[in-house]
């Protein structure tokens, strides 16, 4: 199988590429920067920007059985976001529509965010109303209409997943993810010897493993599911920031028999909002078991930051 993945060296993006390159398929990544080198027999690297039609074009010169869509501007921090937001999520994602359209491709997979819902409390469905209330969730939003607005006109065949928080082992050693609350949890861990939470971390969210979300995409698992659908990506379980601290407070003890502290901000008297994010309608098409897989990669994360040293 042909498959194209954009963000294939990303955080999640890796796992996927790594994933399907560990299958026997022949995987081309679209990115600007081949800022993790692949040396394997079946991985091309395609050099063009996703907000450069002409680039992108240029490079998508074959048909694919899949392509996986998996590029996204998540830094919301950054100066200028709700500008890079709209053109990488959105634009880009017609862009990359319009250049799939000239040589074909069987499916399109790509990744939304639960985002897009705009809740923090109560439990989400497909069917809940779509109300965001960040450029994230509204650019990602804006790319699934095109991707719809595609179906409709020149019979793309696509799936959207709206996932939830991800977790995992970056498979990128020079990773920039740092940001991420499980994977800063962890570097505290290893540079500070404490987890300091800067809320009184009540509140209860969905987290889904990387390493669940690949094999939901894999073909034996994809191909349950009815096309030109909308499904929430999540593991259905919740859990506060409390309860992850407590998690790799666990594991950095089996790592390095050292015992840490937890703190939280015992000056924010937030209520404890819990979100819940429904996969039912996934889980009626496809029997799968999300995995807790907190302290497996905590220790890898461990791991990683140590042969940083």
């Amino acid at each position: 199988m042909d498959v194209l993945i954009t963000g294939g060296l990303g955080n999640l993006g890796l796992w996927i590429t790594k994933h399907y390159l560990s299958l026997g398929h022949k995987v081309c990544v679209l990115g600007r920067s081949e800022k993790v080198v692949i040396v394997h027999p079946n991985y091309h690297f395609l050099k063009a920007d996703i907000t450069s039609l002409m680039q992108i074009e240029s490079v998508i010169d074959e048909y694919f059985d899949l392509c996986i869509h998996a590029a996204s501007y998540n830094e919301h921090f950054k100066s200028g976001y709700s500008k890079d937001a709209l053109l990488i999520n959105s634009l880009g994602t017609e862009y990359l529509c319009q250049a799939l359209s000239i040589n074909g491709v069987g499916k399109l997979i790509y990744f939304s965010t639960f985002h897009v819902y705009g809740l923090s409390e109560g439990e989400i469905t497909e069917r809940t109303e779509v109300e965001p209330k960040n450029d994230y969730g509204l650019t990602h939003y804006f790319a699934e209409k095109y991707i719809e607005k595609h179906s409709r006109t020149n019979g793309l065949n696509y799936l959207i997943f709206r996932l939830t928080n991800s977790y995992g082992c970056p498979a990128d050693d020079q990773t920039d993810k740092w940001y991420l609350i499980f994977n800063d949890f962890c570097r505290q861990a290893v540079e500070n010897n404490n987890i300091k939470l800067t809320s009184n971390g009540k509140g209860k969210r969905d987290f889904i493993w990387m390493g669940d979300v690949v094999d939901i995409i894999s073909k034996e698992q994809y191909e349950k599911l009815p096309l030109n659908s909308i499904y929430n990506l999540s593991s259905g379980a919740i859990y506060s920031l409390r309860e992850l601290a407590s998690y790799v407070q666990d594991a950095y003890y089996e790592f390095s028999g050292n015992k840490i502290d937890v703190t939280f901000n015992e000056d924010d008297f937030s209520s404890a909002n819990n979100l819940m994010v429904s996969n039912s309608k996934l889980t009626s098409f496809v029997d799968f078991e999300f995995k807790n897989k907190f302290s497996k990669e905590a220790l890898s994360i461990f791991t990683l930051l140590g042969n940083k040293k």
